[in-house]
């Protein structure tokens, strides 16, 4: 493994003390929770408490972003970065938008014999004539080849760029609208390689093009499909009807469609549109329907549809009647995805620093005066509603109920509009969102941040000077993470990126250290423009400080580092952590943030691993005790680390603390059990690690049951009996 500043001089490593348990140091800064040291280990003692803080924030963090539309916006989706080779731009698929296809998708006569050939290939040209659906078509085919995450790239992706580490393992790639431009640039020889490089990673990919599209390379030919005759607008529309009110509310399906003013409704909206425009108007009936009697249905959609065909978000917003719906609009718009209960008392807040002085003359709420607007009501007049949420929680599962707007796009129009065209609300705004970034609730402060960034596409300096600077030199660390998402942001939109990108290294050279924590909290800035060599530079640079607040950044951001994608860059962050402890050259600060990194990684991340062949059920594992278990490489790595953890003179109470968690983890599950058996009989190298996993094994089952895992512990001496003499 290289050393990130090509250091080749390694000092001496220190001796390890005889016994079975490393010699205490009063003076090392990180035994005894003393010193800085200490203070990140008591930290990580709070963390054990509550894992999965990472994957909960990066959850909310995405969510925000595409309910504000951040990014590069094209056709409807959000584009965002996933570093790699390629810097690919790509769209997730939702939960929803994977239901739909299932349960709505209108399957055109011939498409068996689609799905069949499809099936048989890596990559798929779909060709057939402008909104006839073809990209409905090509997310059923990949279903239907068993790809469970799909996602969709940005239509000007470089195919040719597109390696094997660019890629999610398992998954299924759509290119939607392929130019001529891209199908002349598609070479027997270049499909070939991508062929190659996608059946590596168990991927499919299908790129839909027009009819007139022809690929260059005769060649080209085996991967081409036509779409065929492809299903009428009104039979999509009556599709996604049926599918959002349900399957019970068939006869009420055909009540509606059966009713003159929808007939005239669907025969002006639908001549000549679009397969998209079609299920998008099922949708907006199956709405109107399920908000009101079904003689305003009609009525309803078209005030929706003229709302969003004329753009006119400022009458509407001016149309609403009181300070409270308007504060609530703001508040889902920057909130949209929490709960109906915090985005209404927080839009409260947002009302209260609005509100006009309260005096006799002009009383905030007379006496008597009797409760009015109701939840309905109220989400009803700012077009929002209730949805099941799809952000994971800390807990596991989503969060249930949670408010959004009815539209997508809306968000982002409503805080555009406050900020840019409403005086009274500009000036109280970064304070409202700075109350916010410190909320009690983590998901709260990270859409907040979001917000703040989005802001920055209308005035940066405005939003630099008020938010991103004072948030990341604030004492309070929820504030500088705060800023840490924002300037994100603000780096995703392209007009902005090379001043958020300066701005992240300029922090990074202050002598404050609370801004050289910021920019080691905003190290996704250097590692989505400059990739994975100048993000291991920035966080290898302010490693090497024994202040607290940079420590505790770094130990947070190399933990966001392993939780990025699914864990697509684990192996990179184990690597950068492995130098920092093993190498002797880099100096007891780095040593001693390599080994809390690694240890706050192993307390934070958990993984849901689906419980028998059809995965039913999940259980949940330490992610890195799941990624151990499926490669064994992997389980070599992680080995290291702990071998290096539990032997450790700073931090080996912690590490024996967070080992005993992943033994209570998998007590009542024999996979796991035996999962970690297999990682601690690979630990277990030398007599000195043998003796203390031996050790916490036996403590383990003498903790009894309850407080101790007893099962584990009889499992790991199992595993290790003859792995060392003793």
């Amino acid at each position: 493994m290289s050393d990130p500043d090509g250091s080749t001089t390694p000092s001496p490593p220190k001796p390890k003390p005889e016994g079975g348990a490393p010699k205490e140091n009063a003076n090392d800064p990180g035994q005894g929770n003393s010193g800085q040291g200490g203070g990140l280990l008591d930290s990580l003692s709070g963390l054990r408490s509550s894992p999965g803080n990472a994957d909960e924030r990066l959850g909310a963090e995405r969510d925000a972003i595409s309910g504000l539309r951040v990014g590069q916006y094209v056709g409807g989706n959000v584009y965002n970065m996933v570093a790699g080779p390629a810097a690919l731009r790509l769209y997730h698929l939702s939960h929803e938008d994977l239901d739909e296809t299932r349960e709505a998708f209108v399957r055109p006569v011939h498409y068996d014999v689609l799905s069949r050939d499809a099936g048989r290939r890596t990559i798929t040209l779909l060709r057939g004539p402008a909104g006839c659906g073809k990209y409905a078509l090509a997310r059923a085919l990949l279903l239907d080849a068993r790809h469970r995450e799909l996602y969709l790239l940005d239509p000007g992706t470089d195919l040719t760029r597109i390696g094997a580490a660019d890629l999610q393992r398992g998954a299924g790639y759509i290119l939607a609208d392929l130019p001529d431009t891209g199908a002349a640039a598609l070479t027997l020889f270049e499909v070939n390689r991508l062929e190659t490089e996608l059946r590596s990673q168990d991927c499919r990919l299908v790129l839909t093009a027009g009819s007139s599209v022809t690929p260059a390379d005769a060649g080209l030919t085996r991967s081409l499909l036509e779409a065929g005759d492809q299903p009428t607008a009104a039979e999509v529309t009556a599709a996604h009807l049926g599918w959002r009110l349900g399957m019970a509310e068939g006869a009420r399906v055909q009540r509606l469609l059966a009713r003159t003013d929808v007939s005239d409704l669907l025969r002006e909206r639908l001549s000549g549109t679009t397969a998209t425009l079609a299920a998008e108007l099922g949708h907006l009936l199956a709405e109107a329907a399920g908000a009101g009697t079904e003689d305003e249905v009609v009525r309803k959609v078209r005030d929706r549809l003229e709302l969003r065909d004329g753009q006119s978000y400022g009458p509407w917003f001016d149309s609403l009647d009181d300070l409270a719906r308007q504060c609530l609009a703001i508040g889902v718009a920057v909130f949209g995805g929490e709960a109906y209960e915090s985005v209404a008392a927080l839009s409260h807040d947002l009302q209260e620093r609005l509100q006009v002085e309260e005096t006799a003359e002009n009383p905030d709420r007379p006496r008597n005066t009797p409760l009015s607007g109701s939840r309905r009501g109220r989400l009803a007049a700012i077009h929002a509603t209730l949805v099941e949420s799809e952000v994971g929680t800390r807990h596991g599962g989503a969060r249930g109920q949670v408010v959004r707007f009815r539209d997508q796009g809306f968000a982002s129009k409503v805080l555009e509009l406050v900020w840019t065209e409403y005086d009274d609300i500009r000036p109280a705004l970064p304070f409202w969102l700075l109350d916010c970034a410190v909320s009690d609730l983590p998901t709260v402060r990270v859409r907040a941040a979001v917000a703040a960034g989005t802001l920055t596409t209308h005035s940066f300096e405005t939003i630099r000077a008020a938010i991103l600077s004072p948030w990341a030199a604030d004492e309070r660390s929820e504030l500088r993470d705060a800023a840490a998402i924002a300037v994100r942001v603000a780096a995703m939109e392209a007009g902005h990126a090379k001043a958020a990108y300066d701005l992240v290294r300029g922090w990074s050279l202050e002598p404050n250290p609370r801004l050289r924590a910021s920019a080691a909290r905003a190290w996704r800035v250097i590692f989505e423009m400059d990739g994975t060599e100048a993000a291991w530079a920035l966080l290898h640079s302010l490693a090497d400080s024994d202040e607290f607040d940079i420590l505790h950044a770094i130990a947070v951001s190399m933990t966001e580092y392993m939780a990025l994608e699914d864990g697509r860059y684990y192996r990179d962050a184990l690597d950068l952590i492995d130098q920092w402890i093993r190498s002797g050259s880099h100096g007891p600060h780095r040593v001693l943030i390599g080994e809390v990194a690694f240890l706050w990684g192993a307390v934070d991340l958990v993984d849901r691993v689906p419980d028998g062949p059809r995965g039913a059920g999940h259980r949940t594992w330490p992610a890195l005790l799941a990624a151990a278990d499926r490669d064994s490489r992997r389980r070599e790595e992680v080995a290291v680390l702990w071998t290096q953890v539990v032997n450790s003179p700073r931090v080996y109470r912690s590490a024996h603390e967070v080992l005993g968690n992943w033994a209570l983890l998998v007590e009542k599950d024999p996979e796991g059990r035996a999962a970690l058996a297999r990682l601690l009989h690979v630990v277990c190298a030398d007599r000195r690690t043998y003796q203390i996993i031996r050790k916490q094994a036996e403590n383990w089952i003498a903790a009894g049951e309850g407080r101790g895992a007893s099962l584990t512990g009889h499992e790991v001496l199992a595993h290790l009996e003859g792995r060392i003499s003793t």
